[in-house]
């Protein structure tokens, strides 16, 4: 299985950082072809240029930037799309978020159908290559705050990435809870944790 991995985390030394190890580390001896896009890691520029969302609304597959065409290749490749981030305000980092702006473009991630007056035009997902669909986060509040706020960024990947993707397209979510708090034991078995869950979801 092709399997590509979008971490975003600053600090190469950090927990966000080993859980993408971990990760990779799983998966390749699964003998699975793994890439990874390190968000922070190849200083991606998050912002759309005015040239790219005037091409949005023209056609989605008309831009100039080398590293989005990179991108694009890559998850259309793809079978698994694994996010790796930590939760920030509630929802993913903006880099992350950045990211699926420019590359989940229009014609690459969707075709939209014709507009009928007083109706939303009809969203078609063009991923049917992602057949699995993984989050992996780390959250500083407790489980029960974050079901009271929402969780936006478990819902942006696990809903509206989701419907772009194969029609049957399987989702796992994996998340720890109070990371700032969380003692050494707690973390190995979250790191475990993701290594076990990888391991089964990549060989189904």
């Amino acid at each position: 299985m092709n399997c590509l991995i979008i971490h975003a985390h600053p600090d190469p030394d950090s927990f966000n950082t080993a859980l993408r190890e971990r990760a990779v580390a799983t998966l390749v001896a699964a003998n699975h072809q793994v890439e990874v896009i390190d968000l922070y890691g190849i200083g991606y520029t998050a912002a759309m240029s005015e040239q790219e969302h005037i091409g949005y609304y023209t056609n989605g597959l008309d831009h100039p930037d080398a590293v989005v065409a990179e991108h694009i290749e890559q998850l259309r490749r793809a079978q698994m799309l694994v996010f790796i981030y930590p939760t920030w305000w509630s929802g993913i980092p903006a880099v992350m978020k950045g990211w699926l702006d420019r590359t989940f473009l229009p014609e690459v991630a969707f075709t939209l159908g014709d507009e009928t007056p007083g109706e939303k035009a009809e969203v078609r997902g063009n991923l049917d290559n992602i057949k699995r669909l993984v989050g992996i986060t780390t959250y500083g509040s407790k489980r029960t705050d974050v079901l009271l706020l929402g969780d936006a960024g478990r819902r942006t990947i696990s809903r509206t990435v989701r419907l772009v993707c194969a029609r049957r397209c399987r989702t796992t979510w994996l998340g720890l809870h109070q990371l700032d708090t969380a003692p050494p034991e707690k973390r190995a078995g979250f790191l475990d944790q993701v290594e076990t869950t990888l391991t089964k979801v990549a060989g189904r």
